[in-house]
């Protein structure tokens, strides 16, 4: 697994690790937990919380896109390494946390781990239970909003 650096690989597993501890058994697809964690990271912007775990930069939006290939690598990573499963679902693969990966949250303490859980809760409960299609109207409404100068 690469350690090497913020918005890595790494720092996108362990979030997930934290995302799908925190959805209590419910089984997400790639798009629902890339969704999530965005939406997470800057649920300020999204009037879900008072601030932004990643602040406000004006490129913000434009890291969704760019996020989904990490999501993807860090789901496989996590998958060869037992921290989550996969089953089969009709619209392709869920995933949950393993046992093992819920030992490695347990030791998941610091103040941002803690802010990032209350940002997940908040956005499941949001978003109808991770609802995809309305978390992507909402990441859509707001880019778009951004790219036009508005303020998100």
């Amino acid at each position: 697994m690469n350690t090497s650096a913020l918005g890595s690989t790494f720092e996108i597993s362990l979030r997930i690790l934290l995302l799908l501890n925190e959805v209590h058994g419910t089984s997400l697809d790639e798009q629902q937990i890339g969704a999530v964690d965005f939406i997470s990271v800057y649920a300020a912007d999204f009037d879900l919380l008072d601030e932004n775990l990643h602040g406000y930069s004006n490129y913000r939006f434009s890291e969704y896109p760019a996020r989904k290939r990490l999501v993807s690598s860090a789901i496989k990573e996590l998958l060869l390494d037992g921290n989550i499963r996969f089953q089969m679902a009709l619209t392709g693969y869920k995933y949950s946390i393993t046992e093992a990966g819920k030992s490695i949250c347990k030791k998941l303490t610091s103040n941002y781990a803690d802010e990032y859980r209350i940002a997940v809760q908040t956005v499941i409960k949001s978003f109808d239970n991770a609802n995809a299609e309305l978390m992507l109207r909402e990441i859509n409404r707001l880019t778009i909003q951004s790219l036009e100068g508005g303020q998100a």
